[in-house]
């Protein structure tokens, strides 16, 4: 049995005609030897809103009560669009996330999937039905909802397309594809028709916010091809999968840049800081030791962060930004690594940190506006 997951957004179900477009267009591409697995994120804003209204009347909501309201808005999407299915004559049917047998662990509001058990999506697929999924959401072996954090429902989709051995997943978003930089910044980006694993994991984890990191390396664990496309338009996207490269091409292929991070250098037993952070449980973006320990973390997580490191001493704190140059046969290319250092500082950047990894070389920045600096670095390297 052929089947392919597709995943909508929430710009793509944001509104009832956007979902009943939605319907329209699986009317019209749907194949009789091919089975669909819906997966949908909350409408438009509504996340947002149903958080709010929980911190209007809590300044610290209890996190269970909190997944239980948030779980709310995918199950409106489903509803919804299984309704717009059936009115184009296609027999569909929604599950919410525990119905479907995403199975997690019990840290409400960024729980971790540790099994599949979608059976009931088997058999309705069996039936020629299409199923509707709400993403982000799952359940406990303690029977209690769960949701599964910032990027939640390309994790429920990706999770799914692997228990059920899918031909692909497909990520529907307001854009037709991946770019070798925001194109909201860098004025000449260009779209990339394929790429692999490795550099769009690097591209997420730097800031590019098209997939969400977790959902690749599930993707990448159990090698399930992903294409990123519009659902305005439904035309082909951009493929992840392995991508065999020419190892001795020297190529940068994108840039990515994540604002709104905050490094702290810290004096401190490296033990007893991670202990710390731990017991918070708060994500770190970067942790080095190097004499003093330096970490960096988002700004959704700043004053949990300056709480947990009340202990200790803190000796320097400020605002940051990376910037990923991401490319083949870079990462050990000194005359690259000097010429490009010689160019951010040109721009009156200040470089707090570099690093490099399997893809690509991270910077760590002191500026504010990096918009020059990511439309200049795009000029000159992106071929």
């Amino acid at each position: 049995m052929k089947i392919v997951v597709k995943k909508f957004g929430g710009t793509s179900v944001g509104s009832i005609e956007r979902i009943r477009n939605i319907a329209r267009r699986l009317h019209q591409e749907m194949a009789s030897d091919c089975r669909y697995v819906i997966v949908v994120s909350a409408m438009g804003d509504t996340t947002d809103e149903l958080t709010d209204m929980a911190y209007q009347l809590s300044k610290k909501p209890i996190k269970r009560e909190l997944d239980m309201l948030l779980t709310a808005g995918e199950r409106i999407s489903m509803s919804l669009l299984s309704i717009a299915l059936q009115e184009f004559g296609i027999f569909s049917i929604s599950f919410t996330g525990s119905q479907s047998g995403i199975i997690t662990d019990s840290n409400h509001g960024n729980a971790r999937i540790i099994d599949v058990t979608a059976f009931r999506i088997r058999e309705e697929l069996v039936k020629h039905k299409v199923v509707i999924v709400a993403g982000f959401q799952g359940v406990s072996r303690e029977k209690e909802v769960t949701t599964l954090g910032r990027g939640g429902s390309d994790t429920s989709a990706v999770a799914l397309a692997a228990y059920l051995n899918a031909e692909k997943c497909e990520i529907y978003t307001d854009v037709d594809g991946i770019y070798s930089a925001d194109p909201r910044i860098v004025h000449d980006y260009v779209k990339l028709d394929e790429i692999n694993y490795d550099t769009v994991l690097e591209m997420a984890y730097g800031g590019a916010k098209v997939i969400h990191p977790r959902a690749i390396e599930f993707a990448k664990k159990y090698d399930i091809p992903l294409e990123v496309k519009s659902s305005f338009t439904f035309n082909t996207g951009t493929l992840i999968n392995k991508e065999l490269l020419n190892m001795e091409e020297k190529k940068i292929t994108s840039l990515a840049q994540k604002t709104g991070l905050f490094r702290f250098i810290v004096e401190a037993d490296s033990l007893h800081l991670l202990q710390a952070i731990n017991n918070a449980n708060i994500d770190l973006y970067d942790f080095t030791i190097n004499g003093n320990n330096t970490i960096i973390v988002e700004k959704e997580n700043y004053e949990e962060t300056l709480t947990s490191l009340k202990p200790f001493l803190i000796i320097e704190e400020c605002e940051v930004q990376s910037i990923s140059i991401i490319g083949h046969r870079i990462i050990n290319d000194i005359d690259f690594l000097m010429a490009l250092i010689k160019e951010v500082k040109s721009l009156d950047t200040e470089i707090k940190d570099i690093k490099k990894n399997a893809v690509g070389i991270n910077l760590i920045v002191s500026t504010r506006d990096i918009d020059q600096l990511l439309n200049k670095l795009h000029k000159n390297y992106i071929k």
